[in-house]
């Protein structure tokens, strides 16, 4: 594994008529109409659809809580190209500034067709948490965070699932990685969640499913980052209007870390 910090161009060598192989994605253009009730029907219109090799993908967010009740997230950092040559283009470089070398992002992957017939979501989940961040968890620790959403709607079908694993950040091993030059530049270190949340609204994080993930923890743990305090710590009156708004809470799981932690209470 290389360090981001030694990484200082990515460098365009080529483009168009690479080889033989089939594109990763390929765009499927199709003609649609609407038909609407009363045998009504719109004007025919082109459409194209981007598809990927994956039927989905899962995005997990590893975390952990200390002594003190303060959440740490495991953050990944390594390259997306198509963001960084977003410099390439006048109007792109003019709204972003800073060219974004290095991208902060929780772990993810595509959920594969032939996942369907053993691993699950789950165990893509625990898979992908094994190659990017180096922990070996088993997908019955894995837990939901509510239902996915779509990454890309104007021109994509993927839709994303929201996953999260408690771990022990003492216990991590180099992860292992598929082998690609993607990921073999890239490193693993854990953050505290309110610090994480304001870097996504501040730019350090430029990450919609990052986002997504952490808020969606913070409300599946009974968190409430803004005000740094738990669902329990709450009056009780506040404590009794406390809603998930769509997620299975950690109350609701029967889940605790510990007596010595906060979070153990804040159902």
């Amino acid at each position: 594994m290389i360090s981001p910090d030694q990484l200082q161009e990515i460098e365009v060598l080529a483009e168009g008529g690479l080889d033989e192989r089939p594109s990763f994605i390929r765009v499927r253009r199709i003609r649609l109409r609407h038909r609407y009730e009363g045998e009504r029907f719109s004007a025919p219109y082109l459409f194209d659809i981007l598809e990927g090799p994956f039927a989905d993908a899962v995005a997990i967010v590893l975390y952990s809580i200390d002594p003190e009740a303060k959440i740490w997230v495991g953050l990944r950092r390594g390259v997306r190209p198509s963001i960084y040559l977003r410099k390439n283009n006048p109007a792109k470089a003019a709204l972003d500034g800073t060219p974004r070398l290095l991208y902060y992002e929780i772990v993810a992957g595509g959920i594969e067709y032939s996942d369907f017939k053993g691993l699950g979501v789950d165990g893509r989940a625990a898979r992908e948490v094994r190659e990017e961040a180096g922990f070996q968890v088993q997908p019955e620790d894995v837990v939901a965070l509510g239902e996915a959403t779509v990454s890309s709607p104007a021109y994509g079908m993927e839709k994303i699932h929201y996953r999260a694993v408690h771990v022990d950040p003492e216990l991590a091993c180099q992860p292992q990685g598929d082998g690609h030059p993607l990921e073999e530049v890239g490193d693993f270190q854990f953050h505290e969640l309110t610090k994480a949340i304001a870097w996504c609204r501040s730019g350090v994080i430029q990450d919609s499913k990052t986002e997504i993930g952490l808020l969606r923890l913070a409300g599946y743990l009974g968190y409430l980052p803004e005000l740094d305090i738990w669902r329990h710590e709450l009056p009780p009156e506040l404590e009794r209007r406390f809603r998930g708004l769509g997620l299975r809470t950690i109350g609701e799981r029967e889940r605790a870390y510990g007596s010595g932690n906060r979070s153990a209470d804040s159902t």
